[in-house]
């Protein structure tokens, strides 16, 4: 059975949306925060929670397609979860620096969040097509 890659794109971005969701909060300390509650759970729960990673990965290892976008998609995304789990550990120490604590408390801008669910689904395009 083959699936229609318009499916495949819509998945994509369906799950980058849920992802969008779990983690935004208006600040970076508060996204952050949540981030760790799910990591003090389980490690495996914080990463079963990254639904989009789980699909790239998905797409590569169960469909065979080792296209250079997908390559890509999946070295953005583990960069961006072991960025997520290094300023997790940082937040839970306590000697940051004041210009962390700062970084910390500025607005998070939505549009910042949004750059996942347009950059994931159109490299999933140019994969399949």
């Amino acid at each position: 059975m083959i699936i229609d890659k318009s499916w495949l794109i819509l998945i994509t971005f369906f799950f980058e949306v849920i992802e969008l969701f779990l983690f935004y909060s208006d600040t970076l300390k508060k996204t952050l925060l949540k981030l760790l509650s799910y990591y003090k759970k389980s490690i495996f729960y914080f990463f079963f929670l990254h639904f989009g990673y789980l699909w790239l990965l998905f797409l590569v290892l169960f469909m065979h397609n080792f296209h250079w976008a997908l390559m890509v998609a999946i070295i953005f995304k583990s960069f961006d979860i072991l960025t997520q789990i290094e300023l997790i550990k940082k937040l839970q120490q306590a000697n940051m620096g004041s210009e962390m604590k700062a970084l910390l408390e500025m607005k998070m801008p939505f549009w910042a969040l949004l750059i996942g669910p347009l950059t994931y689904p159109y490299l999933v395009y140019i994969a399949f097509s």
